[in-house]
């Protein structure tokens, strides 16, 4: 009875983004890989993203530069296929950690 009276919970706001023709492109390639993504347990991929950081801190000059690097494109297409679906803090909090990422591979490289 006093179901019917319950509130409805407000729909988010999706956001109407036109797309050009390279990043329809990229996001049709990309989704069989992010359903695949999608499917592996949870703790996986934040595992393996920690294990790739951790090897590019502490191994030799060029298999340290090579895991960060694996790590900044990943990063990368991440943040290219959600890009239209963020809001401006969002955005620039990922801008960030994929520029002291890049940072840090670059150092990586020059030592």
């Amino acid at each position: 009875m006093g179901q019917a009276n319950k509130p409805k919970k407000p729909t988010p706001a999706v956001p109407v983004v036109t797309h050009s023709l390279l990043r329809k492109r990229i996001t049709n390639l990309s989704a069989p890989l992010l359903l695949r993504i999608h499917g592996l347990p949870k703790f996986l991929v934040p595992s393996l993203i920690a294990v790739l950081m951790l090897s590019g801190l502490f191994l030799q000059p060029p298999y340290s530069g090579i895991s960060l690097t694996v790590v900044s494109v990943f990063i990368g297409w991440l943040m290219y296929v959600s890009w239209p679906l963020l809001d401006s803090k969002s955005r620039l909090i990922r801008i960030l950690v994929f520029f002291i990422l890049l940072a840090a591979t670059a150092v990586n490289y020059g030592a």
